[in-house]
């Protein structure tokens, strides 16, 4: 049978809800065991008060009750024999040991005793000598309630012995349990390790392998390849790492076919885009959270990391749908806004109607990119990206808004003229955007076009127009 593959989520709920029982398990056990020594305790201090109870009333009482009803002073109703059987009954229902048991029955035997003496006195209370011969009977009943206090004295010293018992069980059963929650910690110890070591193995390890092969990729050693774990998210992670790694080398030893500026353009945007410093910073962040136990957003971003290298390669296709071009922006700034946290922001605006129309891929994430780096990375306030989509009659229009550095005059004006050269633009400062303007002058000459508004402090603005395609077969 083919073991199940679990997912990152999976392997960290199993590991929770294994520790979660090995918690709580002790916690029932000591409580059972508390409450069942505790309530054991309380039944013998109960028949303890009960016992000593029944002999005050032995020795205070029955002797005086059945002398008033030898000089008949009372009847036979007022003798209560009759009572002290139902409570050494109680204490008896109340006992648990053969022990406790017999001391009773024979405590039952003599209160028997008695009641057959009270009988007999009642007897002859109605013959002429009734005295002399209840004085006779007397010196028994005398005989049997001393007998009767000793008995019940016995028992409160057996039940003090049981109690002292308990208590040393108790004690016992303590030791007992602090050493199996000594064990039990130990065993959690293990079982921690065997887990991190399970996680480092599932998660850890191939993440450093990818952080590995992305500065490998950094190099230009596009021949790195790695073996995809059994972990489904790291799986896919490495089969499109594998895969961008590949293609990659596919379109650099094609594109060396293509002609000067389209080879040229070709070959730096996707290192632009595809940047293995973003991908190594990127897993590094993932490792992070992980970490700091931030499982949650290290999927979010895995899952975002993903799907932006899926989208990147695109199966080596020129031309993707606007909403799939949105979403690459969408993945790329969810990875930026988890590294960032509370510092960066953003917003998308697709209608649906757009969705569906073809364009040429990552024109829009360089310029996301150069409002992240050189814009809002500037500031002290947080950063805001704002991405709207609209159409005119021909065209689709992309405005990228943010609220950072912005640009000075002078500085506004040499990237102007740098746009107007387009192919031929040579400034390094702005490299995404001059890239991005190359390879739209060359897919769709000069009917597409950016233009850019800055103002030092307060942001810039930037529109990208394309012409509209109605060719929906060459894209994916």
């Amino acid at each position: 049978m083919k073991k199940e593959k679990l997912t990152i989520k999976e392997l960290f709920l199993q590991t929770n809800k294994f520790m979660m029982i090995l918690a709580i398990i002790p916690l029932l056990f000591s409580s059972f065991l508390y409450m069942r020594q505790i309530f054991a305790y309380q039944h013998t201090i109960r028949n303890v008060q009960l016992a000593n109870e029944i002999s005050e009333e032995v020795d205070e009482n029955t002797l005086e009750g059945f002398w008033n009803l030898v000089t008949g002073q009372e009847t036979d109703e007022d003798i209560i024999t009759v009572d002290l059987r139902e409570k050494i009954n109680k204490i008896k229902n109340n006992t648990t040991t053969n022990g406790e048991k017999g001391i009773l029955n024979v405590a039952l035997k003599n209160v028997a005793t008695l009641e057959s003496l009270q009988k007999e006195i009642i007897g002859n209370n109605t013959s002429d000598d009734a005295f002399d011969k209840n004085k006779t009977i007397m010196k028994q009943v005398d005989s049997t309630v001393s007998l009767l206090s000793d008995i019940l004295q016995d028992f409160v010293r057996i039940e003090i012995e049981l109690a002292n018992q308990k208590n040393t069980d108790l004690t016992r059963s303590l030791i007992i349990l602090s050493f199996f929650q000594v064990i039990v910690v130990f065993f959690i110890i293990f079982s921690t390790r065997r887990t991190q070591h399970l996680l480092t193995k599932k998660v850890q390890e191939p993440i450093s392998e990818l952080v590995t092969m992305a500065k490998a990729l950094s190099k230009g050693n596009f021949n790195c390849r790695l073996t995809p774990p059994d972990t489904p998210e790291l799986m896919a992670l490495t089969t499109n790492m594998n895969k961008m790694a590949k293609d990659l080398e596919d379109l650099i030893e094609e594109n060396t076919l293509k002609q000067h500026y389209l080879a040229q353009s070709e070959v730096r945007v996707l290192q632009a885009q595809i940047t293995p410093h973003f991908i190594y910073n990127s897993l590094d962040a993932i490792i992070s959270l992980i970490d700091q136990k931030n499982y949650a957003q290290a999927q979010e971003m895995t899952y975002a990391l993903s799907d932006f290298f899926r989208i990147s390669l695109s199966k080596g296709k020129d031309w993707i749908s606007v909403e799939t071009e949105i979403q690459h922006i969408k993945d790329y700034l969810t990875i930026l806004q988890i590294r960032y946290g509370k510092t960066l922001t953003f917003s998308v605006n697709l209608p649906e109607e757009l969705k569906a129309y073809p364009i040429l891929k990552m024109i829009l994430q360089p310029i996301v990119e150069n409002a992240v780096y050189h814009g809002t990375k500037f500031i002290r306030r947080v950063g805001v990206i704002e991405v709207t989509a609209t159409k005119d009659e021909k065209n689709l229009i992309f405005v990228v808004k943010d609220n950072g550095i912005g640009m000075k005059n002078d500085q506004l004006k040499e990237v102007k003229e740098q746009l107007k050269k387009g192919i031929h633009s040579q400034s390094h400062d702005g490299y995404g955007l001059y890239n991005v303007n190359k390879r739209l002058q060359l897919y769709y000459g000069k009917k597409a076009s950016i233009n850019i508004e800055s103002q030092y402090r307060k942001g810039t603005v930037v529109t990208l127009t394309v012409p509209r395609q109605k060719e929906p077969d060459h894209y994916v």
